[in-house]
């Protein structure tokens, strides 16, 4: 026991660190099961929020129903751009799969065309 209290004693930053490194592992360990803890929690009330906004959608307040149907409004503009932009996506990649063809089909017909002109000549 005397040589670990005279070895604190000659070298404080390296107990100050491995004090500090235990209460670092402590926290985190602690943490981490806490951390999981409360997103399980979080993840429940959500469900039964939900389960209770749809069970007693017809006696919600105004505000509530307002609220509800700018929400419900948002969502769908948000559905209808993501729609078309999915279409447009597709259009460009179409677009972009015959490009490299139709680049080439040019590059004979100049080709071409640049045979013919050094044969008149």
């Amino acid at each position: 026991m005397d040589a670990i209290t005279d070895f604190i004693s000659a070298h404080p930053a390296i107990a100050g660190l491995s004090v500090a490194l235990i209460i670092v592992l402590f926290l985190h360990f602690t943490l981490k099961g806490l951390v999981k803890f409360v997103l399980i929690v979080l993840f429940i009330l959500m469900i039964i929020f939900g389960i209770n906004s749809f069970k007693g959608k017809d006696t919600l307040n105004g505000d509530t129903k307002e609220s509800t149907k700018m929400t419900q409004s948002v969502i769908d503009d948000i559905k209808f751009k993501m729609s078309h932009m999915i279409d447009d996506m597709k259009d460009l990649y179409r677009k972009s799969k015959a490009a490299p063809k139709e680049v080439n089909k040019l590059l004979d017909s100049s080709d071409k065309q640049l045979d013919k002109d050094f044969k008149k000549k």
